[in-house]
């Protein structure tokens, strides 16, 4: 019964001070969430999978202790322990979004914060964690994220590619729908060279750089949303097509962009 096996603690607390039948639940990386602007989560895929493979190591490495999971005082470091147990809930317990709620019941506005666009502006649109339990539940019941399926594969997720790819240094790549949608960010031309380091951090990708790695994931056509930073003949050229549907950044794509 995970209601008195795991229980949520914010703040500070002595590794020993609750007693020997509670073990303090750390797990400072899977709760790591890198923003661009003032968003702060949720976290990725792996930090998701990261945090339930260590939560359940823990229960079954400890099934007659009560784990508390510890984490920092804020509204925003609360928000993301409570995502990722209700991930958790979801994908090792089958729950479904609507029950992992009830169970956050006593989570209201003055405890956590909906997450938001990767801006510095004030938000207009809220994104709730019911909102992303409801997501994750969906990918669990497509098939697309499972627990622990094998080794590596949590249904349609191959772990180590998506760690791999999702490191900026490697491409800064995912697959937002398995076998539909792939997500990247814009190639740029760099006069030959594969990548290019920024001097204050990031990378910069040539178009062939992406071009076989899209390909050995299926992929056949490439839009292109953002500044067109690069030839369209550079993917073109490899046998994808491609389409310019641009517009600027941090704005909602006009209506000629939605309906094409």
């Amino acid at each position: 019964n995970l209601d008195k096996h795991v229980h949520l603690f914010q703040g500070s607390v002595e590794k020993n001070s609750l007693g020997m039948e509670y073990r303090i639940f750390q797990p400072a990386q899977a709760m790591k969430y890198k923003s661009f602007c003032d968003d702060f989560g949720p976290v990725n895929m792996a930090s998701v999978i990261d945090f339930s493979k260590r939560l359940q190591l823990e229960i079954e490495s400890f099934p007659t202790s009560r784990i508390v999971v510890v984490v920092e005082e804020g509204r925003r470091p609360l928000t993301n322990a409570v995502f990722l147990l209700g991930a958790y809930m979801i994908l090792r317990l089958n729950m479904s979004a609507s029950k992992v709620s009830e169970k956050f019941s006593w989570v209201d506005s003055t405890q956590a914060e909906p997450y938001r666009d990767a801006t510095f502006s004030k938000p207009d649109f809220h994104l709730h964690l019911i909102d992303c339990w409801r997501g994750l539940e969906r990918g669990r019941c497509l098939g697309w994220i499972r627990f622990a399926s094998s080794g590596y594969m949590w249904g349609g997720i191959d772990v180590e590619q998506y760690e791999h790819y999702d490191n900026g240094a490697n491409g800064n790549l995912h697959h937002v729908v398995p076998g539909k949608f792939v997500a990247f960010q814009g190639p740029r031309d760099l006069a030959g060279a594969e990548y290019r380091d920024h001097p204050c951090g990031g990378r910069d990708f040539s178009p062939s750089f992406y071009v076989p790695v899209l390909r050995d994931m299926g992929v056949t056509d490439v839009v292109r949303l953002n500044e067109p930073h690069y030839a369209a003949e550079s993917i073109t050229s490899h046998g994808l097509r491609h389409h310019a549907m641009e517009f600027p950044d941090c704005t909602c794509p006009p209506d000629h962009v939605v309906a094409a």
